[in-house]
């Protein structure tokens, strides 16, 4: 009974000071961002996260342990109200592949497409170990499924899953989806219907 409870005073602290070391240096941290905004919540210690300077973060914004995000020559800007399970990847670029007559370890020189911007919209949530890749947009409100390899572009409101990635379904109808909006975004943010019905078409006629 003591060595159980003296185990758990020394888990409880253990766990204080991690968190407090963790809290500090996040704070800090957060001024080396593109842009970082209010409730952030991201473990520096448990992450590698670089460079901070060309990643952009809205608003209240879950980003779980283990995170990998790198974009040396590209951006990343994450939207509001956006969570992360752990060990969620996401590379923002690529090494050259297609020089004759050089080891691609030796090959520093890149082109423009390369690296390629990300960008992840609000109200998303990338489950536990997905993997976005260079170029990708995720659309507002989509939800990717834990284990995934996004590797193109995911409408509003789709979940998605696999590897490579592929709909699986929508989160809502498009009926659903203005109520949703409505309730939450001003008339200058919302999808019109006519720009949720051409992301329906395009998934049916592509069969993503």
């Amino acid at each position: 009974m003591t060595m159980r409870f003296f185990a758990k005073v020394i888990y409880k602290i253990r766990w204080f000071l991690n968190g407090s070391y963790n809290r500090i240096l996040s704070n800090l941290f957060k001024k080396i961002f593109l842009e970082c905004g209010r409730n952030v919540k991201y473990s520096i210690c448990k992450s590698n996260i670089q460079p901070l300077k060309n990643i952009s973060i809205g608003n209240d914004v879950y980003i779980g342990p283990g995170a990998t995000i790198l974009c040396t020559e590209s951006k990343v800007y994450i939207g509001n109200k956006v969570l992360f399970g752990p060990n969620v990847t996401i590379i923002g670029g690529d090494h050259r592949i297609s020089n004759i007559g050089e080891f691609i370890f030796d090959v520093h020189v890149k082109m423009p497409e390369d690296d390629q911007d990300i960008k992840i919209h609000d109200d998303v949530w990338v489950g536990s170990g997905v993997t976005i890749l260079k170029g990708v947009e995720i659309g507002r409100g989509a939800v990717i499924a834990a284990g995934a390899l996004v590797n193109k572009n995911v409408p509003p409101y789709a979940i998605v899953g696999g590897i490579p990635a592929k709909i699986i379904n929508f989160r809502f109808s498009i009926e659903d989806i203005l109520k949703h909006e409505i309730m939450l975004y001003s008339s200058q943010e919302r999808y019109s219907i006519k720009e949720l019905n051409k992301h329906r078409i395009f998934v049916n006629e592509t069969k993503i």
